[in-house]
């Protein structure tokens, strides 16, 4: 009860002075999980794929968000990766036994998601990979 006796006082004083009352305090709202923005979606084609689950061990292809490595030495910088509607198109800059050169990659994924066939790129007839536990 005296918060609103200090308050009418304080401005009275203030308006008989010429002055301006005081402003209520603004409080920030209050942010919730919903009002933050999504962090950005990995990419599906992230993580271990091998041709078969034997070659997870010591023979998988790792996919990364911003690249790819092989078993047989080849690796990929992305360097710009499109969604597609049943993959990803990616333009890339790979080095396999040579200087670096640019390609096109396209990742196609199966409906499960457990399968991706790669096209183009530095591999000549790849084989369709699985995704490794």
């Amino acid at each position: 009860m005296i918060r609103p006796v200090l308050i009418f006082a304080l401005a009275a004083a203030l308006s008989a002075c010429g002055g301006e009352p005081p402003a209520a305090p603004v409080e920030a709202p209050a942010t919730t999980p919903q009002d933050e923005a999504p962090a950005a979606a990995m990419p599906a084609y992230v993580g271990q794929w091998a041709a078969t689950p034997a070659l997870c061990s010591d023979g998988a292809w790792t996919f990364r968000h911003d690249g790819l490595s092989t078993a047989g030495e080849v690796s990929c910088r992305f360097d710009g990766v499109a969604a597609l509607d049943d993959g990803y198109e990616i333009a890339a800059t790979c080095t396999a036994q040579a200087p670096p050169q640019s390609h096109r990659l396209n990742l196609s994924l199966g409906a499960d998601g457990q399968t991706m066939r790669v096209r183009g790129g530095p591999f000549d007839d790849p084989p369709v990979l699985s995704r490794c536990p």
